[in-house]
């Protein structure tokens, strides 16, 4: 006898940077859902290409792809615009009806609303939490002052309403019951308090999350056929950092001068505020220049397996060991007693510290 299939439950996803944009894609991928994807957090007038990118992205898991702007110039722009963003949050809510919310801050209030919204709706939302990256394992200080968890709060509630809820560290709100993480035994404690779930580290190799890669690369007037040979990829701070930080930056240009005279194809990607697009001149040494636009996330599913990436320290080096677990990653850290929380993460992870 036919017994016909039940359909897939809607999901509602909420991204603001292309690292939520990759977990959103792995984690709907897996699931036998039906994805929606809301870009957020942009700013008004401002081209983002990666919106036309997903549209166009054949793979992609998501049945819709929208871009709601929350970044507004002006004060009474700004809240005009606000109240614009709340009514078609309202209506994407009420056209999708999620049973399921994902974002990788829950701070947002395009999240908090839209969770406030579903539950008038009687859907029974159910929150979830995606790795955005440092917060995950070092939480977010400011969260714990008493402007942050008194004032702010408040404040919030009485312009917003008293559905919203300050989280005591991003990912930790009430609205949150689980939080898909790549490193479930190094979260915050707060965070493991919640349903924790592994992201799937073989997720961000897939041939659908290469192919998107690619499209971010090409928009660039760039190859990812060039990424494929590439054994040692270096990844420099803003120009800034240069002197605050100059044994690391002579470690690691030490370290990119070694592997060139090794004659490996090495690739250097600089900050993409920096002044200059090759402001060290290392094209000149031999070093294959990525364009600094390019983000790194969308460079890491195409490096090849036997491929390095070595950095300062920086969140650069948690993502790389998060979306490509395999390959060597190494910390040129020095004596850097001010980042020394999130050196602990990084050899916490595997990533190698160079001191």
């Amino acid at each position: 006898m036919y017994l016909p299939q039940e359909p897939a439950m809607p999901s509602l996803y909420f991204a603001s940077t292309i690292l939520h944009l990759y977990a959103a894609a792995v984690i709907a991928a897996e699931r036998n859902e039906e994805a929606h994807l809301i870009f957020i957090d942009q700013p008004e007038g401002k081209d983002f290409p990666l919106y036309k990118l997903v549209q166009e992205w054949q793979s992609s898991p998501f049945k819709s792809v929208r871009l709601f702007h929350g970044r507004f110039p002006g004060v009474l722009n700004k809240l005009r615009k606000r109240k614009a963003l709340f009514q078609k949050l309202e209506a994407s809510v009420q056209e999708i009806r999620p049973q399921n919310i994902f974002v990788g801050n829950d701070r947002r209030i395009e999240f908090q609303y839209s969770m406030h919204v579903a539950e008038t709706l009687g859907l029974k939302p159910v929150g979830h939490y995606m790795d955005e990256g440092t917060y995950t394992y070092m939480g977010r200080k400011d969260s714990e002052g008493f402007g942050d968890a008194v004032l702010d709060n408040l404040a919030k509630k009485l312009s917003y309403g008293f559905w919203w809820k300050t989280p005591p560290t991003i990912g930790g709100s009430d609205w949150i019951r689980f939080v898909h993480v790549a490193f479930p035994q190094y979260v915050h404690p707060i965070l493991k308090q919640k349903d924790v779930i592994q992201l799937s580290a073989e997720g961000f190799k897939s041939q659908a999350i290469r192919s998107l890669s690619s499209a971010i690369i090409s928009h660039y007037e760039y190859s990812g056929e060039a990424l494929r040979d590439i054994q040692a990829l270096f990844t420099l701070p803003h120009e800034s950092l240069f002197e605050k930080h100059p044994r690391n930056i002579e470690s690691l240009l030490k370290n990119l001068d070694k592997k060139i005279a090794e004659g490996k194809p090495t690739a250097i990607k600089y900050h993409p505020r920096n002044s200059a697009e090759d402001i060290l001149n290392l094209e000149e040494k031999g070093a294959i220049l990525i364009p600094a636009g390019i983000s790194f996330e969308a460079i890491l599913p195409l490096l090849p397996d036997n491929s390095e990436v070595w950095g300062d320290v920086s969140s650069t080096l948690l993502i790389s060991k998060w979306l490509r677990p395999h390959i060597r990653v190494i910390s040129v850290a020095g004596n850097n007693h001010e980042n020394s929380a999130l050196i602990k993460v990084l050899r916490d992870i595997g990533v190698e510290i160079n001191t």
